[in-house]
């Protein structure tokens, strides 16, 4: 027998998010070496810009990435994802104060601040295997 959740919604800043029909999220990376948009998105104009044609394109959350991933990328320090993710953070939520926020980072210290500076998913890449705090938190 296959297990099928009855409620197919979570609450997410006070909305009820449906997830019985896939939902839409864009990936806004902030890193100047992402393998995916070459580091376009590193000021405050471009971030917006972004993140407006994001919504427009049926977004309704926002993954932000301030570290990259992509095979053979340096690790950059906490505090280089912390410069870049909190203000891009701090940003998003002034100008879409409603928007989903999703934040790509396995560092346990960093999501905690991510979230109370406004973001609402934390988006560990590595399952909780980098930082074991992560999950305990």
């Amino acid at each position: 027998m296959i297990y099928q959740p009855r409620n197919y919604s979570i609450n997410c800043k006070g909305n009820l998010i449906n997830l019985q029909h896939p939902q839409v999220m864009g990936i806004l990376n902030i890193t100047p070496d992402s393998f995916f948009d070459g580091g376009k998105f590193t000021e405050e104009n471009t971030i917006l810009e972004r993140v407006r044609q994001l919504v427009t394109d049926g977004a309704k959350i926002i993954d932000i990435g301030g570290a990259s991933s992509r095979p053979g990328a340096a690790l950059v320090t906490e505090s280089e994802e912390e410069a870049r993710l909190i203000p891009a953070i701090e940003l998003i939520s002034k100008h879409f104060p409603d928007l989903i926020l999703s934040v790509d980072t396995w560092r346990a210290d960093l999501a905690e601040k991510a979230i109370r500076k406004g973001a609402n998913i934390i988006n560990d890449i590595s399952a909780g295997q980098f930082d074991k705090k992560c999950l305990k938190r």
